[in-house]
This record gives structure tokens, C-alpha cells and sequence, in this order.
């Protein structure tokens, strides 16, 4: 294996403590430290680096005003060394032979020009919350998201910086949904992805309802954000949100195949918060079209 330079770049908000873990994941990483930099981007200009923090050798801090995970990552591509991005997450643990499988899969796939690694969950206790079953199921399928949309999310990604270069950054105005874009965008010039099963990233399951309430909310006003401003006519807006008010009734197959183990009881509880959390997305997407400021957190 040829050692290409790898620049990972990870987004924090006010996440010391999950980001420690996650720098302490990197710092064990079997790839060669001589040949990956670590580029960490603190989203909250207030918030400065706690007393005492671990940083390794290979990682820089920085700090960027503009609100938003894609501002701070496109802060992060800017100040990039590498031929190969990589992106993570502040609350995500990397198995230690994440960058050297990744940077493998590519070297090996010659047709690939991006690739979506598999993010494992990991929870609370053995015993799930209604929140962690719903994540169980739903929570980044990225072998669907490859092989359905030709898209992957930046909770475990990386791309040759030529595509970049070739399509631009992520749209910094979306507070969600700006990894689909960008991945949409990029599919569409050409560059290939595929789905790398061993490179690896844990990512902890949403515990509560709130949170997945939360990201939701994000989703919609993301999702509002692919339109520009102005496209859509008040008619039109009020045809889509009641469009997105459909029964995700194509949702139960997928229930079925990755909730083999859960009981009857358990399904139908999966298969309402599904159906409930796509009434507050497409809610919040009405809103934000209606002129509504999108929720940044």
C-alpha cells in the first residue's frame, strides 16, 4: 500500500468530552502518523479548548465562526494537506484500522473516487430505549445510501480532494442534509463511490426521543434548503407538505430485515416513530419554506 497523505477533518459543538475519545481512537490509528493530519474545527467561537486537553502531535484545532458542520468542514478542506479527505464525527470512535482500510479500499478500486465506511452502533445498555431501536434500524445505512443514491454521510467518508477541486465544497448555508447534496452533486459529474465494510467508525445510538426529534427538525429545514429561495409558491409548498404526510409504508421492509431479532410489539413502536418523526420533518420543511429560520442544533 502506497502512503497517500490523509487529511481527517471533524466538525465539534461544544463536545470535549466526546471528542477526546474520538482523538484518542485517532492517535491509535495503525497508519502511519507521519502521513495523516487530524484537522479539528470548533463550530462555537466561545468555547475554547478545556485545560489539560489531550491533542495529538498530527492534530490542529481551529475555530470557525459561521455556524454550521459544512462551514466548518469546507474551514477544514481549505487548511487540508491530503490527497484523501476523510470525515468523522466529534461522538464517533474509530477502529484503529479505519484510515488504513480506507485509504486500502481506494488504492484497490481504481473505478472509486469516494467511499462510505460502515458506522457500527453502540448503546447505553443491553436493554434499548424506544429512541435506540428506532436508530437501530434507521441509523446510518450507508450500503443503502451507496447503492440506492450513489450518496454516503460525513459521519464516515472520504473522497480524493480532485473531486473537490472539481464540484466545490459543501453548501454552507444547509445545517443538514449538505453531505447528500454534496454527494448528489458529486455523483452526478461522475465520481464513483463504494461501500467500504471494513472501514470502520462506532457512532453512540440517540438515546432519547427528543434527540431524534431534534435531528428531524434539522432533516426538514435542510431539506428546505435544496431549494432556493423563492422557487417554490405557497400553493406548491402547502402540495408538498401534505405529500410528505404519507405513511412511510415502504419503511416496513426494511423493519423486517434489519429488526429480524425484535419482537411484533417492537416493530410497531419502530414503524410509528418513523411515521412520527416524518410528520415533524416534513413540518418543519413547510415552515422553513414558509420563512421560517431553520433550527442550527
Amino acid at each position: 500500500m502506497n502512503k497517500e497523505m490523509v487529511s481527517i477533518i471533524i466538525p465539534t459543538y461544544k463536545d470535549w468530552e466526546r471528542l477526546s475519545l474520538c482523538l484518542n481512537s485517532l492517535n491509535e490509528q495503525s497508519y502511519d502518523r507521519n502521513f495523516f493530519e487530524i484537522i479539528v474545527v470548533n463550530n462555537y467561537t466561545e468555547d475554547k479548548i478545556p485545560a489539560g486537553f489531550f491533542i495529538p502531535e498530527n492534530c490542529k484545532v481551529i475555530t470557525e465562526k459561521i455556524p454550521g458542520s459544512y462551514a466548518a468542514r469546507n474551514t477544514g478542506i481549505a487548511l487540508s494537506k491530503g490527497t484523501i479527505i476523510g470525515f468523522t464525527d466529534s461522538d464517533c470512535i474509530a477502529d484503529k484500522d479505519w484510515i488504513t482500510n480506507a485509504v486500502k479500499f481506494l488504492e484497490g478500486n481504481s473505478d472509486c473516487d469516494r467511499i462510505a465506511g460502515r458506522i457500527n452502533l453502540y448503546y447505553h445498555s443491553k436493554k434499548l430505549t424506544e429512541a435506540e431501536l428506532y436508530e437501530k434500524i434507521y441509523a446510518f445505512n450507508q450500503d443503502l445510501y451507496v447503492n440506492q443514491d450513489g450518496t454516503g454521510v460525513t459521519g464516515n467518508m472520504f473522497s480524493y480532494r480532485h473531486v473537490f477541486d472539481k464540484i466545490g465544497l459543501f453548501k454552507e448555508n444547509l445545517l443538514s442534509g449538505g453531505d447528500y447534496e454534496w454527494s448528489i452533486r458529486a455523483r452526478n459529474a461522475g465520481f464513483n463511490i463504494k461501500y467500504a465494510d471494513d472501514a470502520i467508525i462506532n457512532h453512540p445510538a440517540r438515546h432519547s426521543i427528543t434527540e431524534l426529534i431534534s435531528k428531524a427538525k434539522r432533516v426538514g429545514g435542510g431539506q428546505a434548503g435544496f431549494d432556493k429561495p423563492g422557487n417554490k409558491s405557497k400553493f406548491q409548498s402547502i402540495m408538498s407538505f401534505i405529500y410528505d404526510l404519507r405513511p412511510p409504508v415502504r419503511s416496513i421492509k426494511l423493519i423486517q430485515k434489519k429488526g429480524r431479532d425484535l419482537r411484533l410489539a417492537e416493530k410497531i413502536v419502530v414503524f410509528y416513530i418513523r411515521y412520527y418523526l416524518s410528520v415533524i420533518t416534513a413540518r418543519e420543511k413547510f415552515m422553513v419554506n414558509l420563512g421560517k429560520a431553520a433550527q442550527r442544533r
